[in-house]
């Protein structure tokens, strides 16, 4: 048997990219009569029905798996935004960092079109998210700024790519796989062979070698309803250090004395984060009510 991973998956059909070449295959009767089912980013194995067709035969184990969107072994989401053009929306860009943050993922948030912006917004952005651990990257796809590092953090994960339209991702793409502008993002190119299928669908990008980053239309659209307000404070990290420290076990951090989060709003946690805090604690109430 060989072995491959799924690139993409639609309409029943499976396509593995091996060693030389893109698989065409359908998925072994087996897996409709259990539970698993194959999903994109898999590791599987196949046997070949044709010249360029096969069979799925074994689904490898797993580093993780999102259901929505569905993805396995995805590892980190990079999350695409620019500060103008269009005007950076922070709510957005909050929920799904919570989001990732919730599905355990690492987070890259790559603020695009830098080209537009200058240092003192930089800056600002950086205040927002300071002690939070996340990777902040400047991209301009004009100036080819902040792409190498863009590749490096990519190197030996399967990425997802999260973001709102217009900011530049689809450019974004292009330049970090080499494929030309006449390719549309969320189609395969050429030697993937997308043939006949059209319907819109999760799709792995190679970046290089053991480096995919994964185009997942509705990411952005993370339900806050699957959470529940006790949790929420373990998805900012940088609450972590804090927390302990305050004076009642237990501390919503909102209407408590002797908070320690509330007394470092501004200087170890940003005022932008802090609200985003209370709002989503008040949004989270109001949908369990």
């Amino acid at each position: 048997m060989i072995k491959g991973r799924i690139i993409k998956g639609i309409g029943g059909f499976y396509y593995v990219e091996t060693k030389d070449e893109i698989i065409e295959c359908k998925a072994r009767g087996i897996f409709r009569n259990s539970s698993e089912k194959p999903y994109v980013g898999d590791l599987v194995r196949i046997s070949m029905t044709g010249e360029m067709t096969g069979i799925i035969e074994e689904i490898l184990d797993r580093v993780s798996l999102i259901k929505r969107p569905p993805v396995s072994n995805a590892t980190q989401v990079l999350v695409v935004f620019s500060w103008i053009e269009p005007k950076l929306n922070l709510q957005l860009l909050n929920k799904i960092i919570l989001g990732a943050e919730k599905l355990m993922l690492d987070i890259v948030i790559c603020f695009n079109k830098s080209d537009l912006t200058d240092l003192e917004t930089e800056e600002k952005i950086r205040s927002i998210f300071k002690n939070t651990g996340y990777k902040l990257i400047f991209s301009s796809v004009e100036e080819a700024k902040g792409i190498d590092e863009i590749k490096s953090i990519l190197q030996d994960n399967i990425t997802i790519l999260s973001g709102p339209s217009g900011v530049g991702k689809s450019s974004l793409i292009r330049k970090l796989t080499g494929l030309s502008n006449s390719v549309e993002v969320g189609e395969l190119s050429e030697k993937i062979k997308r043939g006949k299928h059209t319907t819109r669908h999760v799709e792995l990008f190679k970046i290089q070698e053991n480096s995919y980053l994964a185009d997942t239309p509705g990411f952005a659209n993370f339900e806050v309803d699957q959470m529940d307000e006790s949790e929420l404070e373990m998805l900012f990290p940088e609450f972590e250090p804090l927390r302990e420290q305050c004076r009642f076990k237990g501390c919503l951090h909102i209407n408590e004395p002797d908070c320690m989060i509330k007394k470092n709003i501004g200087k170890e946690v940003s005022e932008e984060r802090y609200e985003f805090y209370k709002q989503m604690h008040m949004e989270l109430i109001q949908n369990r009510r």
